[in-house]
């Protein structure tokens, strides 16, 4: 952890010192042997500015303690909630082992002072940060026990993982966070939250190493398109795998007609997650899909201008890359592997969207009604969503790699993000506006 606190993350502590007591556990000295503050005293506004203009002895994380962290009975309260609310949930975490159980794991977690403090920050960033954490954890929980029964590091690291996986999103600027599009260089600052995610379970929490790659690869997917390091198959932990695979279900899970959202979402791209691993989530979930059947939304979107705004897309990256491969003499050839590599991936997203059928939905307008033609809408938008959602993620993975590079270098490859993105933007630099959108985790 670095000397000088992070200006957000102490700005999030300071504004939970508002509604619950936080404590200094130890003396705070300067780098210089200067002793800025004494332990015992409480966490103010005033005592921002003591810190964060110096380098610390010991980073500021170590050394508070919040009055009220989270408990195992608070996160009990809040399985036990949306389990309720949420019967496609308990499909996939309904399991037991003798006594033990999700919820009961969750019960049983006990943390240290800094542990928990940096917890309860973390909870205390929106009302939903607690929710999205013990789902995360629930799912993770669920998927690891199908996936290696009885293994008991396996399923602490799913435990503790779920319910830390976003903390390095404290050492984000909150505007980035709540932004719908960002700068090539905010989406670089909001992908590395799964690197300081990592270094805080070492260093303040005191995970295990299970628990630490589960949390810095949760954004890591089998086909290398993740981050923050790109990782491929079985370069990616399986604890890490799962989590992965967990986190975007929390999402999913939540949304009305979830079965058939999360089933387009698993099928519609190949290659994205360890093919086991989605077999047995489709097995978990379909008990509790047959047990009482979805509903599907009623949806008034306009199939025809989706369908055309996805081939525009395509056609635009097509002349993008073309144009970029006649320039390929101004960039080096790791520019040109990088590209040639982004082109693959993107044929097999064209080729997945061509598969789901959707492109013939405009023919039959006009000859479908009521439930099917409700069926046929609803299927359509989860596609367009998907296949969005694809072309986001391979646009996030050359804004990346463009970061590393040189000017003309990047220039190239932002290019080739913004079209990906679907912006008009294809000049953009680093420093320029790269209009990337961020899904919320």
């Amino acid at each position: 952890m670095p000397a000088q606190a992070n200006k957000h993350f102490l700005e999030a502590v300071v504004n939970l010192s508002e509604t619950q007591d936080i404590a200094l556990s130890e003396d705070v000295y300067s780098e210089k042997g200067v002793k800025l503050l004494a332990r015992g005293a409480k966490v103010s506004p005033a005592m921002y500015a003591k810190i964060i203009s110096h380098k610390l002895v010991k980073p500021i994380e170590v050394c508070i303690a919040a009055g009220d962290p989270p408990s195992g009975a608070m996160l009990v309260r809040i399985a036990e909630q949306v389990l309720e609310e949420l019967p496609l949930l308990a499909s996939i975490c309904n399991w037991s082992q003798g006594r033990v159980n999700p919820v009961g794991m969750l019960s049983k977690c006990k943390f240290s002072a800094s542990a928990g403090t940096l917890l309860a920050v973390a909870f205390s960033r929106s009302e939903h940060a607690a929710r999205h954490a013990v789902m995360t954890s629930l799912i993770a929980m669920g998927i690891g026990n199908a996936y290696r029964y009885n293994d008991s590091q396996l399923m602490a690291a799913m435990c503790l993982g779920g319910l830390f996986h976003d903390v390095g999103e404290l050492y984000v600027d909150p505007a980035v966070l709540g932004g719908a599009k960002l700068t090539a260089t905010q989406w670089m600052s909001y992908a590395s939250h799964p690197i300081i995610g990592a270094a805080l379970a070492r260093e303040v929490c005191g995970f295990d190493t299970t628990t630490q790659r589960a949390i810095l690869e949760h954004h890591e997917y089998a086909d290398g398109f993740g981050y923050p390091r790109s990782l491929r198959a079985q370069a990616i932990s399986p604890a890490g795998r799962i989590l992965a695979l967990a986190e975007i279900l929390s999402a999913l899970v939540q949304k009305p007609a979830a079965f058939s959202r999360i089933d387009i979402a698993l099928k519609i791209m190949p290659g994205e997650h360890e093919p086991e691993l989605v077999t047995l989530v489709n097995e978990l979930l379909r008990e509790g899909r047959s047990a009482k059947p979805e509903k599907i939304e009623t949806l008034e979107h306009d199939v025809n201008a989706n369908v055309h705004s996805v081939f525009l897309r395509i056609a635009d990256v097509l002349t993008v890359y073309d144009d970029l491969v006649a320039k390929s003499s101004t960039t080096s050839p790791a520019v040109k592997t990088i590209l040639d590599e982004a082109f693959d991936r993107f044929a097999e997203v064209q080729k997945a969207f061509a598969s789901t059928g959707v492109t013939s939905l405009p023919m039959l307008d006009g000859k479908l009604e009521g439930d099917e033609l409700d069926e046929s809408r609803f299927e359509a938008h989860c596609v367009f969503n998907e296949i969005a959602w694809r072309l986001q993620k391979l646009s996030r993975e050359l804004v990346l790699k463009a970061g590393k590079m040189g000017e003309n270098d990047s220039r190239a490859l932002l290019r080739m993000a913004n079209a990906l993105a679907g912006t008009a933007e294809h000049e953009a630099t680093i420093e320029e506006s790269s209009n990337v959108a961020v899904e919320p985790s």
